[in-house]
């Protein structure tokens, strides 16, 4: 019983719902529910994978954005503290 919760509420919210209804797990052969279950887990650990490679890529992104950030500001400053030609 404590398996069905797990696996409805984890499914729920890990892959699209199915038109057909499940059979019930005293029902089921083991060997498919198994199945299932790595396929739950092969799922959430590949989005875990996407979503840590979005953040990398967002934050090499940003950084680079500082770098010429600062480089602006250095140029900017560097333009004021030049003495004027007159």
């Amino acid at each position: 019983m404590q398996n069905q919760a797990v696996g409805h509420s984890f499914s729920d919210t890990t892959e699209p719902t199915s038109t057909q209804a499940e059979p019930s797990a005293v029902q089921e052969d083991p060997i498919a529910r198994l199945d299932r279950a790595l396929h739950r887990i092969s799922y959430a650990l590949e989005k875990g994978k996407q979503t840590q490679q979005r953040q990398t890529m967002d934050a090499q992104e940003l950084a680079a954005n500082v770098d010429a950030l600062i480089s602006r500001v250095r140029d900017a400053l560097t333009q004021t503290d030049r003495p004027e030609d007159k």
